[in-house]
């Protein structure tokens, strides 16, 4: 599993708070991490790690690829949002309307995404000493994130919906062109120190 060295992490701190120093609204969005990642992980020159990046670029893939020694990652940048209730992580991703709703297609394309994700979620706290924002950086265990069976879904309200072996939930919501969902357990989780920002 890919994981950003303390630099790069102190990198993405450091841009964030600039972001924050700017907009004062709510979270760096998906597309605006995906750049900032980048640049953290090309701010550790030691750590030899080459990353490749293409602005709005659509790949199915990666957003964000990353050869180490040898090895290439294929990395999937999101923003997501914690459950502290049922202690999940729930991340969007793409919509698979070319698939014109045939779930088989569907889960061969999900088990098949060799892709790692890294999330990292916000969450605003305003009190009476003024607005934080709370950020922690979030790897996902690639190999819970598929394991889908294309006769198991159920509708599920607007939705489809299946779990899989490992418990994570995948909720297809043909609403929104049939984007992908995911509800993932915290066991699945390798999480870092949250940190925050004023």
């Amino acid at each position: 599993m890919y994981r950003l060295t303390p630099r790069m992490q102190q990198n993405l701190r450091q841009n964030l708070t600039r972001y924050h120093d700017l907009f004062s609204g709510g979270r760096c969005s998906g597309w605006e991490l995906e750049e900032l990642i980048f640049k953290a992980i090309q701010s550790d020159n030691s750590a030899q790690h080459h990353a490749f990046w293409r602005e709005a670029g659509h790949d199915d893939e990666a957003d964000i690829r990353v050869r180490t020694n040898g090895d290439m990652h294929n990395l999937q940048i999101k923003s997501g949002k914690v459950a502290k209730r049922n202690r999940s992580l729930t991340l969007s991703g793409h919509r698979l309307g070319r698939f014109k709703g045939d779930l088989a297609a569907i889960s061969r394309y999900l088990n098949d995404s060799p892709g790692q994700l890294l999330s990292v979620p916000y969450e605003k706290i305003d009190d009476e000493a003024g607005r934080k924002h709370v950020y922690q950086i979030v790897y996902v265990n690639s190999r819970v994130m598929g394991a889908l069976n294309g006769n198991a879904w159920a509708k599920k309200g607007a939705a489809w919906a299946q779990t899989n072996r490992f418990g994570v939930e995948f909720s297809l919501r043909p609403s929104m062109s049939w984007q992908i969902w995911w509800t993932i357990p915290d066991r699945h989780l390798d999480k870092s120190q949250k940190f925050i920002i004023v």
